[in-house]
């Protein structure tokens, strides 16, 4: 697993997802360092309610996450399992 500093641009729910139990949280990201680019993830199954208030926090406040997940893949499927989430100070 690698950490990314990201922008979040999108994030919420889905009925129909597959990755976890109901409902899947799916966030779109944006590495700062050009590693992907509005790339979907969704959140771990244990902390995806807190991801999922992370995210939106940082989409209102326009802060930045640093994020631990996998690489995505280059097509961006399947989509990307984040195991952390945490919102940046500055």
């Amino acid at each position: 697993m690698a950490w990314y500093d990201c922008r979040v641009l999108r994030a919420g729910p889905s009925a129909d997802g597959s990755e976890t139990s109901q409902p899947v949280i799916y966030i779109m990201l944006t590495d700062e360092a050009g590693a992907f680019a509005e790339y979907w993830f969704y959140a771990a199954d244990n902390s995806k309610k807190e991801m999922l208030s992370v995210a939106l926090t940082a989409i209102t406040t326009g802060k930045k996450v640093y994020v631990q997940a996998d690489e995505p893949k280059p097509s961006n499927s399947p989509y990307t399992l984040i195991s952390n989430l945490y919102l940046v100070a500055s």
